[in-house]
C-alpha cells in the first residue's frame, strides 16, 4: 500500500495485494452505491507494525470503498498542518476521517488528538500504553492477556495481510512440483537462539520432505552465522533478505503449500497461517516459562486447536496436520468495523 498525498486515494482496485472477498456477515448495500470512506493511517516507520495495518485495511477496502492517507508520525508536519487547517476552517488538503488507524505507541497520543479535532473511529491494533478506553475499538492478541471490555476485540495473534493463494491443486501436481518455504527470525527477547540448532532443523526437515523445493529465508535479525550451519542438499535453495526483491516474500508465500516459521517470528506464523498452507512452527528454547512467555502461549493455542505442527513431534507436514483451516484474522476485523462505524455514520450516495 502505497502512501498518499494529498488529494491522493486508494481504492481496493489500487492496491497491489491480492484481495480475497469475504461474503459480509449482514446484508450489505452494494459496493458501488456507498459513499467512499475517509481513513487516516497513522504510522512509525515500523515495517511490522505498517504490515499489521496493511493486513487490516486490506481486507477493508474488500467490504467498504476507502481512500487511504498515511501521515508518518516520525514527521509530524503534515499531520499539524492538516489538524491546524480543520480546526480553523480553512481549507485543509485531505478530509475529515471516517476512520482513524493506528499501530505503535508513537501513534496513540496523535490519534486521539486527530479524532478530537476531526472526528472518525480510532483504531488500535496491539495493546496500547494509554488506557483503551480511549479508543474508540482496541484490537488486541489474545496471548497480551488484556481484561476485555466493550471496546476490545481479541485476535488470534497478529492482524496480518492475507492473500488466496495462487499456486496449482496440490492433487494436481507433479511431486517435483511442490514448494515448501522456511522463514527464519534471530536474536529476540522471547527466544534462546542457537544456529547450529536451526541449521540441524532445517536439514532434517529437507531430508523429511524431499519431494518439496524448500526455500529457506532469513531476516535482519537472524545471525551471520547461520550460513556456516546450513545443509547443501539439492533441494534447498539460500534466499538471504539482502538480495531478495521486495515483493519475493509474498510470492512465496503464496506459492507455497508447506510452510516453516521459527517460533520467535510471530508475524510471519500468522501471515503464513493465512495462506492457507500447512504450517509447521520450528521449535526454540524459551527463555521464560510458557506461562510468562506470550509467543509460547499463542502457539500453544494454535497447536491444541490443530492449525500448526511442532518439529518436536517430527518434521514432516503432509499427513500430520488437519486440512488448512485458518480463518484470516484481517477479514473478521474488517467486517466488525464495518459493523460498528461504517454502516450508521458513512452516507450512502442517493
Amino acid at each position: 500500500m502505497r502512501t498518499a498525498s494529498p488529494g491522493d486515494s486508494i481504492h481496493a482496485k489500487d492496491s497491489p495485494t491480492d484481495h480475497v472477498a469475504l461474503a459480509p456477515a449482514l446484508p450489505v448495500t452494494p459496493l458501488a452505491t456507498r459513499r467512499e470512506a475517509v481513513v487516516w493511517r497513522l504510522v512509525d516507520g515500523k515495517p511490522g507494525h505498517e504490515k499489521q495495518s496493511d493486513g487490516l485495511l486490506q481486507a477493508l477496502a474488500d467490504l467498504w470503498p476507502i481512500a487511504v492517507f498515511d501521515f508518518d508520525m516520525r514527521f509530524k508536519a503534515m499531520l499539524w498542518r492538516q489538524l491546524h487547517r480543520h480546526r480553523r476552517g480553512t481549507t485543509a488538503d485531505i478530509a475529515r476521517p471516517d476512520l482513524l488507524v493506528g499501530v505503535g505507541h508513537r501513534t496513540h497520543v496523535p490519534m486521539l488528538l486527530s479524532r478530537a479535532l476531526c472526528g472518525g473511529a480510532s483504531v488500535v491494533l496491539m495493546k496500547p500504553t494509554l488506557p483503551a478506553r480511549l479508543f474508540d475499538l482496541v484490537l488486541i492478541p489474545r496471548h497480551d492477556r488484556y481484561r476485555r471490555k466493550g471496546n476490545m476485540v481479541e485476535t488470534r495473534g497478529v492482524v496480518c495481510p492475507s492473500a488466496q493463494p495462487v499456486r496449482q491443486d496440490r492433487q494436481a501436481r507433479a511431486p517435483d512440483g511442490r514448494k515448501g518455504l522456511i522463514l527464519l527470525g534471530g536474536l529476540n527477547r522471547h527466544y534462546t537462539w542457537s544456529s547450529a540448532d536451526v541449521g540441524r532443523q532445517v536439514a532434517a526437515i529437507a531430508e523429511a520432505s524431499p519431494d518439496h523445493a524448500w526455500r529457506v529465508c532469513d531476516s535482519r535479525r537472524t545471525p551471520d552465522d547461520l550460513r556456516d550451519h546450513l545443509p547443501t542438499a539439492a533441494n534447498l535453495s539460500w534466499h538471504p533478505w539482502q538480495t531478495t526483491s521486495s515483493d519475493f516474500l509474498g510470492e512465496a508465500l503464496r506459492a507455497a503449500d508447506s510452510i516453516w516459521v521459527t517460533a520467535d517470528s510471530a508475524s510471519m506464523l500468522y501471515e503464513s497461517l493465512s495462506m492457507n498452507a500447512h504450517v509447521g512452527v520450528i521449535a526454540l528454547t524459551a527463555r521464560r516459562g510458557s506461562r510468562f512467555n506470550k509467543h509460547a502461549r499463542g502457539i500453544a493455542l494454535l497447536l491444541a486447536q490443530g492449525h500448526v505442527h511442532s518439529s518436536r513431534d517430527g518434521f514432516q507436514l503432509h499427513g500430520r496436520m488437519q486440512p488448512p483451516h485458518f480463518f484470516p484474522e484481517n477479514r473478521r476485523c474488517a467486517q466488525i468495523i464495518v459493523d460498528r462505524f461504517f454502516r450508521q455514520s458513512v452516507a450512502v450516495r442517493s
